[in-house]
């Protein structure tokens, strides 16, 4: 396992991403970035929630399809917005990628015994993996090679559908595809922990997943580790007080037990907003060189 504390990183920077820029230099019908909002990634939905935005490029003849990375908001699955992407789609998309951000149904509002509740959620996640996998080429994107990006809640689902290959397959996917999983500072590795830490966190996983805990087990990432024997490589992004740290790194070393490639990423003074909104923030030196060359290396 790799662990990096990245406090002293030297950040030689991104390729900026702005009109007519996508990649350092002058822009070509390569790298020209073009959004597309509010995409339908199922066929027939039942929530208004089930789209998604693109950052792409223009595809042209010629150019070479780019990676993806697709990210997944948090919000106790029960609020955020997939348009709250700070400085992320500038960020991938001056690495090269196509930026995919996901919305996905939510527990909201609360107590409503007609709320979605797991599996709704991961299986949202799952449909628009699928999506792009099979669609990402209109927008100038590589459906083989995907990477997956989660803070928080959405930390918890990008780890679950990394690691539980039905979420992808339900709709016809490949789960192959997915190359790699970031998990940006979640401690629901293990839902059944996170409930009897206090009551805020109990209403929160009871709201989400339903209170028949016999159910919590198997929407718990770490109780999937070693169900798929080719895993995608980890990123674990770790911070917080002693007990929140305890969990990111049990869940880091049963992925290596088990065979896997994990990295984890200390973001020593960070609150949980600052290890999401700074990615890729000009000059950020803490989460961003790491986040960088791990998506260099396993996207390629």
């Amino acid at each position: 396992m790799k662990t990096l504390a990245l406090s002293l990183a030297l950040f030689l920077g991104v390729a900026a991403w702005a009109a007519g820029s996508g990649t350092a230099g002058a822009a070509t019908t390569c790298d020209t970035p073009q959004v597309t909002r509010n995409i339908e990634y199922v066929s027939d939905p039942v929530s208004p929630l089930q789209r998604l935005d693109v950052y792409g490029f223009t595809p042209s003849k010629g150019c070479a399809s780019a990676p993806v990375m697709v990210y997944v908001h948090g919000g106790g699955w029960r609020k955020g917005d997939k348009r709250v992407v700070s400085d992320k789609a500038r960020f991938f998309n001056g690495l090269g990628d196509v930026f995919v951000s996901v919305n996905y149904r939510l527990s909201d509002p609360p107590r409503d015994p007609n709320r979605p509740i797991h599996p709704a959620h991961a299986q949202d996640v799952g449909a628009a993996v699928t999506w792009v996998e099979q669609n990402i080429g209109d927008f100038g994107g590589d459906g083989d090679h995907l990477a997956l990006l989660g803070h928080s809640a959405g930390a918890h689902l990008v780890a679950l559908v990394g690691l539980d290959d039905s979420y992808i397959e339900q709709g016809g996917g490949d789960s192959a595809a997915l190359r790699c999983v970031l998990s940006d500072d979640t401690e629901s590795y293990d839902l059944t922990t996170k409930a009897s830490q206090s009551p805020i966190t109990h209403f929160l996983v009871a709201n989400a997943f339903g209170r028949d805990e016999s159910a919590w087990p198997d929407a718990s990432p770490i109780n999937h580790v070693g169900d798929d024997p080719h895993p995608p490589d980890f990123l674990v992004i770790r911070r917080g007080d002693a007990e929140r740290q305890a969990g990111q790194t049990a869940f880091a070393n049963a992925l290596e037990a088990a065979g896997g490639n994990v990295t984890i990423l200390d973001a020593p003074g960070y609150t949980h907003g600052d290890v999401n909104h700074l990615i890729g923030a000009p000059n950020e030196t803490v989460i961003t060189p790491t986040i960088k060359q791990f998506t260099q290396s396993c996207l390629g």
